[in-house]
């Protein structure tokens, strides 16, 4: 289902309607007709509402749409290739831009696809370069002088396929609005960087996100481990039904909270002991704070 069959379909089911939705997250009732005939999506603070109120994740939500680049459904791309023969650590620098999806590939070519819907001249302001050598492999994507980095965060979307049987480690740099990584398995992703919204589904390894701003962290079927890396900052954890983890409190003056701000360090979701933990996510830095939502 795209977003406005899933939306209209939850609403039905809690049995709400349009009026009472829109008033839960202060928009107009034309708005929610909108966005159920199609006519247009809700931007992250309305979708976060979205997403809270039916206990859906923003991918979920999403799920459909968040193929477009897949799909070839932009109005405008440009697509870069490049033969793999081995496993390698992959070093990747993506300057600024509104997403960037991180997925695997059965092909053995890595896939470094740049995509927008406005940015009519891709081809000539983004160029990505890669160069390898028997251990590393390192990919940029650079965009000329005459593409702002304002324009880059509004409107630019980098997918970023890895052949399945090369992931190894994979170190990143980006200033984004959405990272999402997704079905793959890998040993370790290392972020610095920006993002406001990061999305972690179905996917197997350590990640580790050392970033100062607040984010927004979604989690959907992940095995292995999380480090939030954080220098005073507050961030909101958002885990799917069935996610077993186990938070780790490892920073200084840092701390987990529930959603009413109550202290929950180091509590496991169930309080059984035998319950099999699937992820572990650590919170490290200084004074810094993890809400789970």
């Amino acid at each position: 289902m795209n977003f406005a069959e899933k939306l209209k379909t939850l609403r039905k089911q809690k049995n709400i309607s349009q009026e009472q939705l829109a008033e839960k997250i202060h928009v107009s009732r034309q708005a929610i007709t909108k966005w159920e005939n199609g006519n247009g999506i809700p931007d992250i603070e309305n979708l976060l509402a979205i997403s809270s109120i039916f206990n859906e994740s923003i991918d979920s939500l999403l799920s459909e749409e968040k193929s477009l680049i897949s799909k070839n459904e932009f109005l405008y791309d440009s697509r870069t290739e490049y033969d793999l023969d081995s496993p390698k650590k992959i070093d990747l620098k993506i300057g600024t831009a509104h997403e960037l999806i991180i997925e695997k590939t059965s092909d053995e070519k890595i896939q470094v696809i740049a995509a927008s819907n406005k940015l009519s001249f891709i081809k000539q302001q983004v160029k990505v370069k890669i160069e390898e050598d028997k251990r590393n492999m390192d990919v940029v994507v650079k965009h000329t002088s005459d593409l702002s980095d304002l324009a880059s965060l509004e409107n630019l979307f980098i997918l970023v396929r890895i052949p399945v049987k090369f992931v190894a480690d994979i170190e990143l740099n980006a200033e984004l609005e959405n990272l999402k990584v997704r079905d793959i398995v890998f040993d370790s992703i290392e972020f610095d960087g920006k993002a406001k919204n990061v999305f972690v589904t179905n996917a197997s390894g350590h990640v580790e996100l050392n970033t100062n701003s607040n984010i927004r962290l979604e989690v959907n079927g992940v095995k292995g481990k999380i480090d939030l890396n954080h220098f005073h900052a507050v961030s909101k954890i958002c885990f799917a039904e069935g996610q077993n983890y186990y938070l780790k409190n490892a920073g200084r003056s840092t701390r987990f909270v529930d959603s009413n701000a109550k202290v929950i360090s180091g509590k496991r979701e169930k309080d059984d002991p035998q319950v099999k933990t699937d992820l572990i996510v650590e919170l490290n830095g200084w004074k810094s704070e993890a809400q789970i939502v």
